[in-house]
């Protein structure tokens, strides 16, 4: 009986002395990659893109409390300006006191070339209202200097009202003097942004394009008009009394009904990184409710989704996100909208639709009447979308299911025909159904779509839901119906087609954001 007793001690020695090796070695590459990250010459100096890549994915999952207390500790400590900096309130009075000194400064050492000898708090605080709408990635506008610069590598990057503008850190002179003779400001030059509503002629097409032998421009190609051209139409219906929403306590469905669907602002400016769309309400007056969509291309990430955050604004002045009662976001639907050139050629069925459950790697399907789930496998999703943890993926297939189909149009299919059988279907695997990927296929037309039932969090101060790898271009090759470790295979016709999230044919969208102070419900609903 000892020896065993002495046995059972040893391996449980052995076990937790394993669990502390491999932690601290958790710890030791966590801090191997901390340090690599430096602030040379006033910017953050990222090893490689690499390295990039991981600390931007990491960060951004984390709430503002977090981030603003990792830039006080790894940044702001080594004299380091954000562009836009994201404090908390334990950091609100030291940071935001220290950015305006700097900005004033150097604003004071360029007064002979400006329009006004001197710069106020208030123009600061607007001025960085305008950067939240432009770029629409709050981490990654922290990450950039106050003159709107990053290092990766040897590479050194300037955000401007003209794009971005990049080279190798040794001909940084370059990119200053070609900035100076085209009279271009960067996005840290407050008060002297140009809104012209026109790409520059060094780069009047967009894209990736060397403008001396050195320096080259980025401005990301907004490729014709990605909202719907029947908006007033969608608008009409989509804040009809009709109910094509998930079912939630009534007392939280009154609140959500009873928001009014604001006109959101779409700074031009945005243009040049892409899309994003802004409402703003001010429920008293330092306080309000900020919901945000972004759909913008920094060249050095893809930045795509919703968020909504409520704010309060300190002595400083300064907007930063606040803890309130209950925050909730909402996401009736965003919608992807493609064309394509197949043809249904599925003769022994009118419509297909397979739901796939996304942790057991089970898809149900209307070929055998949902019974008989069969194992499709578990690494690849059908299909895999760029939009992560989801709880069901749904793909349907036909040959004709409505000319042109409208965000609404699609919305109310997915509410009346198929969400139904999908929460019979997780009901019955007692299984949560919050996030969940739509794909509709029918001869032309193929559409993307991502539903939020709802998610709600308590003492907290915002809400984001992300759309994207972050690293690469949101594109993925699609076929219909087949799973990497699966034997379901079947021939509808829909295959290999190309899908780019970044430039889909018209984006449709139908968010809510809200948040609740002393009982009281604020926020809106967005759609377009």
């Amino acid at each position: 009986m000892k020896a065993e007793k002495y046995i059972l001690i040893l391996l449980l020695t052995i076990c937790c002395t394993s669990c502390e090796h491999d932690n601290s070695k958790d710890l030791f590459n966590k801090s191997n990659s901390a340090k690599q990250i430096t602030v040379e010459n006033g910017r953050i100096s990222f090893p490689d893109k690499t390295v990039f890549h991981d600390f931007y994915n990491k960060s951004k999952n984390q709430s503002s409390d977090e981030i603003a207390s990792l830039l006080e500790k790894d940044f702001y400590k080594k004299d380091f300006y954000s562009l836009k900096p994201i404090v908390n309130d334990h950091t609100e009075i030291t940071e935001i006191q220290r950015h305006f000194d700097k900005i004033k400064k150097n604003y004071s050492s360029k007064s002979l070339n400006r329009k006004n000898a001197s710069l106020t708090d208030e123009t600061i605080i607007e001025h960085y209202d305008e950067l939240d709408d432009i770029l629409g990635d709050d981490l990654f506008q922290s990450l950039l200097n106050e003159n709107g610069e990053i290092q990766v590598g040897d590479i050194i990057y300037v955000y401007t009202e003209y794009g971005l503008l990049f080279a190798n850190k040794e001909y940084v002179n370059e990119i200053y003097n070609f900035m100076q003779v085209n009279q271009i400001n960067s996005l840290g030059d407050i008060g002297e942004i140009g809104i012209t509503q026109r790409y520059p002629s060094f780069n009047s097409n967009g894209g990736l394009k060397q403008v001396t032998s050195h320096v080259s421009s980025f401005i990301d190609i907004k490729e014709g008009d990605k909202i719907s051209k029947n908006s007033k139409n969608n608008f009409d219906k989509s804040i009809s009394m009709e109910s094509v929403t998930a079912v939630q306590e009534p007392i939280f469905n009154d609140a959500v009904n009873n928001l009014s669907t604001c006109n959101p602002n779409d700074p031009w400016l945005a243009n040049l990184f892409g899309e994003t769309k802004v409402c703003t309400t001010n429920y008293e007056r330092k306080r309000r409710v900020k919901l945000k969509y972004y759909n913008v291309n920094l060249f050095l990430a893809y930045s795509i989704g919703v968020k909504v955050k409520h704010q309060f604004r300190g002595w400083t002045g300064i907007w930063r996100e606040e803890r309130a009662d209950e925050v909730a976001l909402g996401v009736n639907s965003v919608t992807w909208f493609f064309d394509n050139s197949k043809v249904f050629n599925n003769t022994t069925n009118s419509m297909i639709v397979n739901y796939y459950v996304t942790d057991t790697g089970k898809l149900y399907t209307s070929l055998n009447s949902y019974n008989n789930a069969i194992y499709a496998g578990t690494n690849k999703p059908i299909p895999n979308l760029p939009i992560k943890n989801l709880d069901l993926v749904i793909e349907v297939a036909a040959d004709f299911i409505g000319k042109d189909l409208t965000e609404y149009q699609i919305r109310k299919l997915f509410y009346g025909s198929i969400y139904g059988q999908a929460e019979k279907i997780m009901k019955s695997l007692n299984k949560p159904m919050d996030e969940v990927g739509v794909i509709i296929n029918q001869r032309g037309q193929s559409i993307v779509q991502y539903y939020n039932l709802g998610t709600r969090c308590t003492n907290c101060s915002d809400i984001q839901k992300n759309f994207d790898w972050g690293i690469v271009s949101p594109k993925i090759t699609y076929n219909f119906g087949v799973g990497n470790g699966g034997d379901f295979k079947i021939n509808t016709g829909f295959n290999e087609l190309k899908f780019d999230f970044k430039n889909p044919k018209v984006t449709g969208i139908n968010i809510y954001g809200m948040a609740k102070k002393n009982i009281t419900w604020h926020g809106f609903k967005m759609v377009f």
